[in-house]
């Protein structure tokens, strides 16, 4: 749903005060650094649930319900990670 024009007017007088207050601040804060930084934290989480499936893999040979307790923990990591990358944030 689309902001109001005052509602939008009321956003540029925040984000212009923002700049005008403390422009360091502002300057590094961005939507982009923002979705990379989540996007990294997917990929991680993915690829954390990836080594957990591999290794529950390796651990069935010794201890069967062990080794399938941690592939199904990675194989859902890898599930929230790919969630994690493709969700919209609603503000």
């Amino acid at each position: 749903m689309p902001l109001s024009e005052d509602e939008q007017r009321r956003l540029n007088e925040i984000e212009r005060a923002l700049y005008q207050d403390d422009p360091k601040f502002a300057a590094g804060q961005s939507l982009g650094r923002l979705r990379w930084r989540r996007l990294v934290a997917a990929a991680s989480v993915v690829l954390i649930g990836m080594v957990l499936l591999i290794v529950g893999l390796v651990m069935t040979n010794s201890a069967p319900v062990v080794g399938v307790a941690v592939s199904v923990a990675g194989f859902l990591g890898m599930v929230s990670g790919a969630a994690m990358a493709i969700r919209r944030h609603r503000a």
